[in-house]
């Protein structure tokens, strides 16, 4: 019995190890593959021409997560309304609107922001967000 104890413990410690050294001293391959950029080709209509229910998705062209969000509410048809955080207005818009939905962390925002079924989530699964909007 005692055998089988420090057999679980040591298989725990060696897992462990291994996760924390993928973790904070990644190979060179998991470093690339970690820095790929998902190839997601979207456009998105101009904010102001979606009329009616929508989600609605701040973040930033150039952000993987966004991209990805926009290209997956789009394959579900789902309407909605992009606001690039980079521009002044938009930005300035978009801190008054979520300084206070509480989905800060450390002092910024994960991109995406969706504001979707009057609930603001911060990087959202778009599976997550296709289900809030579809049960509104």
């Amino acid at each position: 019995m005692n055998r089988t104890i420090v057999l679980l413990i040591i298989l725990g410690l060696a897992g462990g190890l291994l996760h924390a050294r993928r973790t904070f001293f990644p190979s060179r391959a998991e470093r690339a593959r970690a820095a790929e950029v998902m190839p997601v080709s979207v456009s998105v209509p101009p904010a102001q021409t979606v009329r009616g229910p929508a989600v609605d998705v701040y973040g930033r062209d150039g952000c993987g997560y966004t991209r990805r969000m926009l290209a997956d509410l789009q394959a579900a048809n789902v309407p909605l309304r992009y606001y690039d955080i980079d521009l002044p207005a938009v930005e300035a818009q978009f801190h008054s609107r979520f300084k206070h939905e509480g989905i800060m962390r450390d002092g910024g925002y994960e991109l995406p922001v969706v504001a979707v079924a009057d609930q603001s989530l911060a990087r959202p699964e778009p599976a997550s967000v296709i289900y809030r909007f579809r049960s509104r």
